[in-house]
This record gives structure tokens, sequence and C-alpha cells, in this order.
């Protein structure tokens, strides 16, 4: 599936680069996969990364993306 990685992700983990088609079967293994191109990547992905799959937050990286298309890397807004 193709996995977008916004800024500041980008350029602080990947070099600048935003896009990257990963095979993974939950949420847990796209982040696993990331961290393996970008170190460091995985131990704040749950402070600072909020993941849309398919156009809908999903904040449960449980949940079987079968079928999914595409997962966009965001970073998390804090607000009240």
């Amino acid at each position: 599936m193709r996995v977008i990685v916004m800024p500041p992700f980008d350029r602080e983990f990947f070099g600048g680069t935003d896009r990257f088609e990963i095979t993974a079967k939950t949420l847990f293994g796209v982040v696993n996969k990331l961290d393996e191109t970008g170190p460091g990547f995985s131990d704040l992905a749950d402070v600072r990364a909020a993941f849309v799959v398919d156009g809908s937050v999903q904040p449960d990286w449980s949940v079987q993306l079968e079928g999914a298309e595409e997962i966009v890397v965001i970073q998390k807004v804090a607000g009240g």
C-alpha cells in the first residue's frame, strides 16, 4: 500500500522522502517498516504521529489493513 509521510517526519527521519510502498497487516507493521528506513521513528510514533487510513483517522494500530490503499502519516495536533 502507498504510505505518505507528511512534514516534519519526512525530513526528520526519511531524508525528505515522503512516499513509500509498504506491505504490512497492521499499523504496528507499518511503523516497524518505517523504522527500518528511518531509525527512531517508532520511538516517537505513539506520541507524535497519527495515521489516516483511506481518508479516516485510525487510532487503533492493531486493525487489519487488508484492502487499504493509502496511509498518510501526520503530526498529532494538541488542542482543546
